[in-house]
Order: C-alpha cells, then sequence, then structure tokens
C-alpha cells in the first residue's frame, strides 16, 4: 500500500524505465513503481517463454553493457542474463547453423554449411557490427550530454531530426548492404533469417546498415529469456531498484491531474489522496496512457500519429513428450520457410523449447512457444485470419518434427484478447515496433522508431522510447530519461 508521497512514478515497468528508476533513486529522488507481477502463460503442467527480443550487446558490448556499468552492476549479476551456447540456430531446409557470441566458432558453421560463402558471411557480419558500433558510441556520446542546449534535436526528439552518425554515402540499407554482396542466395537468406524475427518493420530490409547491426549484435551476443524466470533483465533490474529502496508495489492507477503540458498529481485505486508529483515514466505503449492523462487527447493524437504501431508478436504455445524434440535443437531458433514462403505470415518462426528438466513442463515432456510478427489491420485490431496462421505454423513445427501430432499433450490456439476457460492464454497485441511516417531508408534516425510526448514531465522508456533509441535501446532510454529529468530538477532550482 502506497504510504508517502513520491517525485516519480514508474507506469508499465519496461527495462527503460527500471534504469530510470534506479538512476533518479540514486540521484535523490523517491521513485514509486507500479508492478503487477505476472507469470508465464500456463496451460496444465505447462508453462511457456513470453516471447521478446534479445537485448543488445554484451560481450560485443553494444548499448546493454554501458547502460548496465552506468547502474554499476558487478560482473557476476550479470550471469543470470547469460545465454547457452549456441543461443539461436537458423534452421532452412538444407541447413541448421549454430550462431554463437563467439565469431570464430560461428564462422566454423558457416564453413560446415555454406563453405562457398563462409568467408563473405564473416566478412560482411563484422562490417554491419563495426557500423553498428560507431552508431552506438555517437549514441552514448549524445546521452552523456543529455540536457544541455540542442539535446532534443541531438536525438530527434524535435524536427529536424538526427543526422545518422555516419556519413549519408556510408550508411546504405540492409537490404541493399546483402544485394551488393557476393554471396549465395541461400547465403542471403540465412542473414535476413537472423533479423526477421526481432524486427516488427514491414521491410526489415528498409533499416539503414547502423540500425541492423544493432539487431545482429542482439542476436549474436543478446540475451534470451532464461526458462527458469519471466524476464531475465527484468528481475535483475527489479532487484536492484528494490535494493535502492525503491518501492514497487501492485498498486492501479486511477488518473491524473493537471495542465495539458504537465501532470501534477495523481490518484490510484483504493486511496482518496492525490499523490503529488515531478515525472512520470511509461515502459509501455504511450497510447495506454491516453486513458489517464489531463489535457486535450488530440495533442497526442498528432504525436502518435506521426508513427504507428505496426506488428505484434503472435504466439501458439505446445507441450510435447521430450522424445519428439530433435535432440540438436537449440533452446531458441528461428525456423525459416524457403520454399516461397518465408515473408509470408508464419514463413519465419521464433521457437523456445524449454530444457530437459525444466520445472515449465512436467517430466518427460518439453514446453514451446513458436511465433512470428504479424501486422494489425488499417483500423489498428488484430487480423481476422488467426486461426490460418496458426496452422501454417504448427505445419512449420511439423516438418521439424514429423512425429509431433502423436506426442502433442497439449496445444493452445490464441484466438482473442480475452482468456477464458477454453483458451487461458490470450492474444497479446501489445506493439513490438512502430512505424514512422518516414520510411526508414529516407531517415535512418526515424528507423529508431520513437515518440516524443506533449506532457513536458511525461518520458517514455518502453519500445517506442525514442528516435534511435527504440530498437534494442531501452535500457540506454532509461538512461536518457534520468538526463532529461535531472536537467529539468536542476532548472526548477
Amino acid at each position: 500500500m502506497i504510504s508517502r508521497n513520491y517525485d516519480v512514478l514508474v507506469v508499465d515497468p519496461s527495462p527503460g524505465a527500471l534504469t530510470a528508476a534506479a538512476l533518479l533513486a540514486r540521484a535523490g529522488l523517491s521513485v514509486l513503481v507500479l508492478d503487477e507481477e505476472g507469470s508465464p502463460p500456463e496451460v496444465g503442467g505447462f508453462r511457456f517463454l513470453r516471447h521478446r527480443p534479445p537485448v543488445v550487446g554484451f560481450q560485443q558490448g553494444l548499448l546493454l553493457s554501458r547502460a548496465l556499468r552506468a547502474l554499476k552492476f558487478h560482473p557476476h549479476e550479470l550471469q543470470a542474463l547469460r545465454r547457452g551456447d549456441p543461443g539461436l540456430q537458423v534452421i532452412t531446409s538444407r541447413h541448421r547453423i549454430d550462431l554463437s557470441s563467439d565469431p570464430e566458432r560461428t564462422h566454423a558453421e558457416f564453413r560446415r554449411e555454406l563453405p562457398r560463402d563462409a568467408d563473405a558471411l564473416r566478412s560482411l557480419m563484422e562490417r554491419c557490427l563495426a557500423s553498428a558500433a560507431d552508431f552506438a558510441d555517437a549514441l552514448e556520446q549524445a546521452v552523456e550530454g543529455g540536457g544541455h542546449t540542442g539535446f532534443l534535436h541531438s536525438v530527434g526528439l524535435a524536427r529536424p531530426g538526427w543526422n545518422p552518425p555516419l556519413p549519408p554515402t556510408d550508411v546504405p540499407t540492409w537490404g541493399a548492404f546483402l544485394d551488393d554482396a557476393d554471396i549465395s542466395d541461400e547465403g542471403r537468406l540465412v542473414l535476413r533469417a537472423m533479423l526477421r524475427p526481432f524486427c516488427g518493420l514491414d521491410v526489415p530490409d528498409d533499416l539503414p546498415l547502423p540500425v541492423a547491426g544493432l539487431h545482429l549484435a542482439a542476436v549474436l551476443d543478446g540475451g534470451y529469456s532464461d526458462p527458469g524466470e519471466e524476464h531475465a533483465l527484468l528481475s535483475l533490474l527489479l532487484r536492484r531498484v528494490r535494493a535502492m529502496r525503491v518501492d514497487v508495489q501492485p498498486e492501479r492507477l486511477l488518473s491524473f491531474r493537471g495542465s495539458r503540458r504537465k501532470v501534477e498529481a495523481a490518484t490510484f485505486e483504493g486511496k482518496d489522496e492525490e499523490m503529488p508529483l515531478q515525472f512520470v515514466i511509461t515502459g509501455g505503449d504511450p497510447e495506454d496512457l491516453l486513458d489517464w492523462l489531463p489535457g486535450n487527447p488530440r495533442n497526442y493524437d498528432r504525436v502518435l500519429g506521426r508513427i504507428a504501431p505496426s506488428h505484434f508478436r503472435y504466439s501458439i504455445h505446445l507441450g510435447v513428450r521430450s522424445e519428439v524434440v530433435p535432440p540438436d535443437l537449440a533452446d531458441h531458433a528461428v525456423l525459416v520457410d524457403d520454399a516461397g514462403g518465408a515473408d509470408e505470415a508464419g514463413g519465419n518462426l521464433l521457437l523456445s523449447t524449454t530444457p530437459h528438466g525444466s520445472p515449465l513442463a512436467p517430466a518427460g515432456h518439453r514446453a514451446m512457444t513458436v511465433s512470428t510478427l504479424l501486422p494489425y489491420t488499417e483500423d489498428g485490431g488484430l487480423p481476422g485470419d488467426l486461426e490460418a496462421v496458426a496452422g501454417s505454423m504448427l505445419d512449420r513445427v511439423k516438418w521439424l518434427m514429423p512425429y509431433l501430432e502423436r506426442n502433442l499433450e497439449v496445444l493452445q490456439v490464441p484466438r482473442g484478447v480475452d482468456a477464458s476457460d477454453e483458451e487461458p492464454i490470450p492474444v497479446d497485441p501489445s506493439p513490438v515496433a512502430y512505424t514512422p511516417a518516414i520510411p526508414p531508408g529516407e531517415d535512418p534516425v526515424a528507423a529508431g522508431l520513437g515518440v516524443d510526448l506533449p506532457h513536458k514531465n511525461v518520458f517514455c522508456a518502453g519500445p517506442a522510447a525514442f528516435p534511435s533509441l527504440g530498437l534494442g535501446g531501452e535500457v540506454m532510454a532509461g538512461r536518457l530519461v534520468e538526463r532529461l529529468a535531472m536537467a529539468s530538477v536542476r532548472k526548477d532550482r
């Protein structure tokens, strides 16, 4: 129960929002985090992972490690975030390639599976990651300077947008980069398959090379969900903010009070008095704030009209007997329909399987989550053919596991957003990406997918955090929120 007033309220905590909470608490502000305890989706004796994008950068050092250094994490605390090795496989009709954080091991996989392309693939990945590293350095410098005059322009919060950190002639799109490469069609398919399940844009090939490189770094060296935890990074950050005496409460927010430019107070369910506030931070979809915020919603409509949620992650869930799972299948795999359907709905799947002996499945069984990215309809709703998409997804899994049907214990196909006794796992319609009004190929910074909010003391550190920080940059966005908030505090003083 809320027992005092706070300077900062965090709603719908994300890794970025919790990063901001920890840094603001360290700076002396009192912080309240509203966190309704969640749990993995469950059917019978099976619990299933929720698919999220991998976290950018451990050994490669892109974005995440910089932000965690700012929070002064000890390296041993990060072990829960480390993935297995291989952490990810790419599976086509002819190849099964293990992707390792060790470049030499990945190159050895390319030599084994794609000998003609192996050296070229290695060179392409090195060039792409180098481009991403330069971009990450530029982002780091911009965040370090957060709060000074002109900073909002430099990060794209105000037009004109920020120029990318590389000369324009050196910033091809991901698609053009691959098309110019001297590799086979199979090699291109593998490289595209690495990014597609984690990029919610309509055309990932339009991503500028540095932004594509951030995705690639996450795939090769990212943190994937620990099967024993709902979200390993989120759990780590929650432990950190609690250790800093940040209150984490399962309270329900009712409304905000204030003007059209500033939120001044919040009210909560079961509490009569208002709580004065200096700052509000959301880690979720900024559109979810509309029912609570004061002022004319048209101001937000104009902002949100510049970007729109483009895709959500649709998952089906299977409980299978252990013997049906191929023994060489990694915990996480990208399953590609390379017979002409890789770009179709359900043609490129992310498949996660709990390891042997996991508490998420009964003895002798494994729990599997299979997901694909689907676009919203024109009016922002869910597609009407979810069962057909689920059928095509299941067909791909049957191709990988020919005896699936006779070993299938649970099949959960979500059809709507409301849970029921027959369908205990609903569709999660949360956006995984936002599409800018300007095509990414024309404005590389807009490809960062962000939003600035009309209320000057309301910040977003979630999937649409800020331009150039929305793709895999939530934790860095949290650092940026802290800088902007503290600059405001210093100004008021």
